[in-house]
Parts: structure tokens; sequence; C-alpha cells
């Protein structure tokens, strides 16, 4: 039997909330949650109930699975990762970063 990673479970809801365009305000109203409660999932730090599971899963167009089963690779959880604190970004600033990304990789050895 698998276990729930809550913590996993919390970023993909966090990054579908994002891409989805939701505020963590937004989002906790139409599931009839506290924002409280909804920042405690996105962290990991509490479990959710499988009624809110799929409030959530229905309202971010995902399934259930995806939420509470799927399992990231390393390269799917640092690209996740990524992915959540771009989404924050201006345009102007995410070329900044693509900028400096290449640098970084272009000299990863010397460093």
């Amino acid at each position: 039997m698998q276990n729930i990673d809550y913590e996993l479970v919390g970023e993909k809801i966090k990054r579908k909330r994002l891409e989805k365009g939701y505020t963590r305000e937004k989002l906790a109203e139409e599931c009839s949650i506290s924002v409280s409660y909804l920042a405690h999932i996105e962290r990991g730090t509490k479990s959710l109930s499988l009624e809110t599971a799929f409030k959530i899963s229905q309202i971010l167009g995902v399934s259930i699975d995806y939420l509470l089963l799927d399992e990231l690779t390393e390269y799917e959880r640092v690209m996740s990762a990524l992915e959540t604190e771009l989404i924050q970004l201006s345009a102007k600033q995410k070329e900044t970063f693509i900028k400096f990304a290449r640098l970084i990789i272009k000299n990863i050895n010397d460093l």
C-alpha cells in the first residue's frame, strides 16, 4: 500500500492553483475551507479529507489520483518547484531568470 505524501500533494495543488490563476483565497472560498487550512494543505502540514480533495480536483481540473497518488520524479519535482516560483514573476523577470540560468549552466563546472 502506498502512503500519501502530503507535501507532494500540496505542491501539486499550489502549482495547479497558480496555473489556473486562482488566488489562495478564491480556491479556499470555492472549496468551502479556510484560507489558513488551504495554506497548510499546500505546505503539506495538514492532511485533507476525501471531500476536500474531490472539490479541489474538480475545481483545478485534475484527477484525485493525480493529487494523491502520482509520484513525481526528481526532475519533475525540481521543475514543479521552479514553475511555482516562475509563475509569479513578470515577463521581464522571467527573461532575466532564463539568462541567469543559462549563465550558471554554462559555467557550472567552474563553481
